[in-house]
């Protein structure tokens, strides 16, 4: 952990894109309250329709998980903190931080902020944040909720709306949102959400609400199914995207023990998913991780499948190929996985990424994806949050990778650390700088720039990194940095500000 003084005190004001930089003045905050910042949303949602503006104004806005923040004597309540996005990029100016509106003495929640999602559940125009709460004491039968926060020309509501409860053996809070039944609103798919509920034994499987919802949190009487990828769902992970071209998302989950995961590709439809069966790479190894993210890498209008394996697996499992971690990326196309584009490892021991497989590296942690550069390709951004800089143990590190006509290249990567020039802060012991990335268009230029995650940051109080994208993609020249401070949280001792960012 990091126990020097803070360096927030000389951060630059956060802005991402171009634009003019806030005056530092601009950053003073007030106490903490639910009631938002004045935004420049409308009652007319931009035509965009973006998943993740919450205001409909047309630019991306950006949500901060802090999940293990105080509220009153609550330990581990959890905070959300929303930046808006406008012309001059994202700003700390205008900010909105979400505490938990009540706190129930026999379900007191937990962790808010933990997994973060965004997509406009209502069909309004303007997009909701879901998140997953814990609900209850574990050891007594406690679990965990899906809660949204709607948008709207003010931003998000400070209420959220529960949407669904699992008791915590079926499933650990992770879920995600798609369009999988292709009615055009998105659904929201939890591992064994609802089942004890309903008196069903689902103890692996997964659950879908098909949307739209209602601002009672109601799904307009749509009906539940249920899929069984895998046998088991142990520590699951989720993500869904269009990887077949047909303008319905799908669905992939990695589940199993640490020396042995597996992945499913389950394809969408009106009347449920289709099974695809585990994903394997081009030597028939076993394709598994603790993290995915879904994009059109090589622009071929199918979605590529990248799973994040960042600690090394057993035999017959292709992350037995790594020691610090890896990517696998399985191409999408017709029905399911692409019949002429085979599926590739890449790691550090790949000719033209930075860096060295080593140990515990922890690449593949932390993914997202997005356009660094303008070109129309989907870049992929992955965590190296065990990475050790010289003689300091797991400082950490982010390494960008460019999608291109040949798919995920290491041609062009880049690698950013706190020991890199114009980024703010001293690499040191245990800050783990990788842990979450993000990609985000804040200012509508077409190009993403990239938000770091570090929970581990300053003594677990954590903090988040700023790096601006132009035609030659990254850069580390202006990146900025904040911490929960910065945005009103308090305390933000020990919150671990930046450990979920909203996608």
């Amino acid at each position: 952990m990091s126990h020097r003084r803070s360096f927030f005190a000389r951060r630059r004001p956060f802005v991402i894109g171009a634009g003019v930089a806030l005056a530092a003045g601009a950053l003073a905050v007030s106490a903490v309250n639910a009631t938002p910042v004045p935004t420049t949303g409308s009652t007319t949602p931009s035509a965009k329709r973006l998943h993740d503006d919450f205001n409909g104004d047309g630019y991306s806005d950006l949500a901060i998980g802090a999940p293990d923040a105080a509220l009153g004597t609550l330990q581990k309540a959890g905070f959300v903190s929303v930046v808006y996005g406008a012309s001059g990029g994202l700003s700390t100016a205008r900010r909105q931080v979400l505490t938990w509106p009540r706190v129930d003495t026999e379900m007191p929640p937990h962790l808010y902020g933990g997994v973060l999602r965004s997509a406009d559940l209502d069909g309004d125009g303007y997009a909701d944040l879901v998140s997953s709460v814990g609900m209850g004491m574990m050891d007594v039968g406690g679990g965990y909720a899906i809660f949204v926060n709607w948008g709207g020309p003010k931003g998000l509501s400070a209420r959220p709306t529960q949407l669904a409860w699992s008791p915590y053996y079926d499933w650990r809070g992770e879920f995600a949102v798609g369009d999988v039944d292709g009615d055009k609103h998105p659904d929201l798919v939890t591992n064994g959400a609802d089942a004890w509920m309903e008196g069903e034994e689902n103890e692996g499987g997964s659950t879908v609400r098909r949307g739209p919802f209602t601002r009672d949190g109601l799904n307009a009487g749509k009906d539940y199914f249920h899929v069984v990828p895998q046998k088991t769902l142990r520590d699951p992970v989720m993500a869904a995207g269009d990887v077949t071209g047909d303008g319905v998302d799908d669905l992939v989950v990695s589940a199993g023990d640490t020396g042995s995961r597996t992945t499913s590709l389950l394809v969408g439809g009106k009347d449920g998913f289709t099974d695809k069966g585990l994903l394997r790479d081009a030597q028939g190894r076993s394709v598994g991780g603790e993290d995915i993210a879904i994009g059109d890498l090589d622009k071929d209008g199918y979605g590529d499948i990248v799973v994040g394996r960042a600690a090394p697996g057993g035999a017959g499992d292709a992350g037995a190929l790594t020691k610090g971690g890896g990517l696998s990326v399985v191409y999408g196309g017709p029905g399911g996985v692409s019949a002429t584009r085979k599926p590739v490892w890449i790691s550090q021991d790949t000719p033209g990424v930075p860096g060295t497989d080593e140990k515990g590296d922890g690449m593949g942690t932390g993914l997202s994806v997005g356009d660094t550069n303008g070109d129309g390709y989907l870049d992929v951004a992955t965590g190296l949050p065990g990475e050790d800089l010289g003689t300091t143990v797991d400082a950490g590190g982010v390494l960008v990778l460019r999608g291109s006509a040949s798919g995920l290249t290491a041609t062009g990567a880049k690698s950013f650390t706190q020991s890199t020039s114009g980024v703010p802060g001293t690499a040191e012991k245990l800050d783990r700088f990788g842990a979450e990335t993000a990609l985000v268009d804040g200012n509508g230029d077409k190009k993403d720039g990239l938000i770091v995650g570090d929970p581990d940051e300053n003594a677990g109080n954590g903090a988040v990194w700023t790096f601006s994208a132009g035609s030659g993609g990254l850069t580390a020249s202006g990146s900025s940095s904040f911490g929960g401070a910065t945005l009103g949280l308090a305390p933000a001792t020990g919150s671990a500000f930046g450990r979920s960012l909203g996608d």
